[in-house]
């Protein structure tokens, strides 16, 4: 029985509705009626003064900040580029009417100077502070006096960068908003206490991490301002940079100590030490470039690459000294075995300062029995019955090259911040002065 009165008591409020809707037909505005609602409103009032009924209270001003895309962050200048708008909130106390009597408006858009509008000026834009002076955005009223306005732009922003850990690092950059009227007039209020991201686009570099809002008074001249900075926390994607530039770096600094592998005979040592020594430099320049002029701070990561640079210069300065100093060695034995080989021809030192020469023959001679003294060092090297093999091996290990080598690969690791390879490079050293000294 209920069930069977529902349905009758919907029709019955359907036919009241459809009656009610024939004696009183909507409101609809007309040209007229538009026109006469805008004169009422905009004529005879003066745009210069905020619309307040008590005009010594300050008029309260809500702002938001949509950010839509991150344009660049030049890091050698300092300064980030964004694409954003503002909405801007305020209650208009003059203008207000009862969309009833007038057709049913609900909206009106006034033009750019129908109205009063804040003055907001970006405090930290490199270009011009007064972004929004011409903005043409849409600037519309409400029936019971809310005024919104949307003004957008591209944002040319100062921001001071910490590049210490760079390219692992992060920044903080800022957007700062100051109304252009005193503090006594009109007092900013961020709507929000974040920015709007939910139309952000993102960057391939940057990472936008958080974001927040600050809101203060400030002083100046014994006058004081409303201001709302709104702060932007990125992180770089350092991927890119650790593919291309970091790892080949790491890899050609570790490729430098191979140089003392090479033979000494080959007469390739110093052009691969240099080549590396030339790449390095032209990755230093890479990194340069990406970084500001400035010293304070300077990034840890380019200081890991000026002294790689340095380490790759040492294996340059030691390989050109020890390729000198077996040159030397082997002029000295030559001259030594010439000399013996005279010794024991001729019976002494007397008939080798009368001539003053000495023959094709005897080089050749003295060659054959170097040759014969080496080929049987071997076999006293190779031999594991002598008691010098451990001292033999001793004094292979301690060689030159050998000592280059470990040398420099454990400093490698040394400068790259592995401390307990620091330690086991020092322990390292010493034991091998040690050995070379017994």
């Amino acid at each position: 029985m209920e069930a069977s009165k529902k349905p009758m008591s919907r029709i019955l409020l359907y036919l009241m509705c459809m009656a009610l809707t024939d004696v009183f037909p909507p409101a609809l505005a007309d040209f007229n009626q538009t026109s006469e609602l805008y004169r009422n409103l905009f004529t005879g009032i003066d745009t210069r003064v905020h619309p307040s009924v008590n005009t010594s209270v300050p008029k309260q001003v809500h702002i938001s900040l949509n950010l839509l895309s991150l344009r660049e962050i030049v890091q050698t200048e300092q300064y980030f580029v964004m694409n954003a708008w503002l909405h801007v909130r305020w209650q208009d106390e003059i203008r207000s009417w009862d969309p009833d009597q007038h057709g049913g408006v609900r909206f009106v858009y006034p033009g750019m100077t129908g109205m009063w509008r804040p003055r907001v000026i970006v405090t930290n834009s490199i270009v011009e502070r007064d972004i929004f002076k011409d903005d043409p955005s849409t600037l519309s009223l409400a029936w019971d006096g809310t005024a919104r306005w949307y003004p957008g732009a591209v944002f040319y922003l100062s921001c001071p960068m910490d590049m210490t850990y760079f390219p692992f690092d992060r920044q903080r950059c800022m957007a700062r908003f100051l109304a252009q009227e005193y503090g006594s007039d009109v007092n900013l209020i961020p709507s929000r206490n974040t920015v709007n991201v939910n139309n952000y686009g993102g960057h391939g570099e940057w990472e936008l991490e958080s974001t927040s809002v600050q809101s203060e008074v400030i002083k100046f001249a014994g006058v004081t301002f409303s201001r709302v900075t709104y702060y932007f926390n990125f992180r770089r994607q350092s991927e890119f940079y650790v593919l291309n530039v970091l790892v080949p770096v790491i890899l050609m600094s570790l490729l430098s100590p191979l140089v003392f592998v090479l033979p000494e005979e080959s007469g390739e040592r110093i052009s691969f030490s240099v080549t590396l020594l030339l790449s390095l430099v032209v990755f230093m320049s890479i990194v340069a470039g990406h970084l500001p002029q400035t010293s304070q701070p300077l990034p840890i990561n380019f200081v890991y690459l000026f002294v790689l640079l340095i380490h790759c210069g040492l294996c340059v300065v030691c390989s050109v000294l020890q390729l000198k100093w077996e040159q030397y060695k082997a002029k000295q034995r030559e001259n030594e075995s010439i000399q013996a080989h005279q010794q024991q021809k001729f019976g002494g030192q007397d008939h080798g300062k009368q001539n003053g020469h000495v023959s094709s023959e005897e080089v050749a001679i003295v060659t054959e029995s170097k040759d014969k003294t080496c080929s049987r060092n071997q076999l006293l090297e190779n031999d594991s019955s002598s008691p010098k093999t451990f001292c033999n091996f001793c004094r292979n290990f301690c060689s030159a090259n050998s000592f280059f080598i470990i040398l420099f690969y454990v400093s490698w690791f040394g400068i790259s911040g592995f401390v307990l390879f620091f330690v086991l490079w020092l322990l390292f050293i010493c034991l091998l002065i040690l050995v070379a000294f017994l």
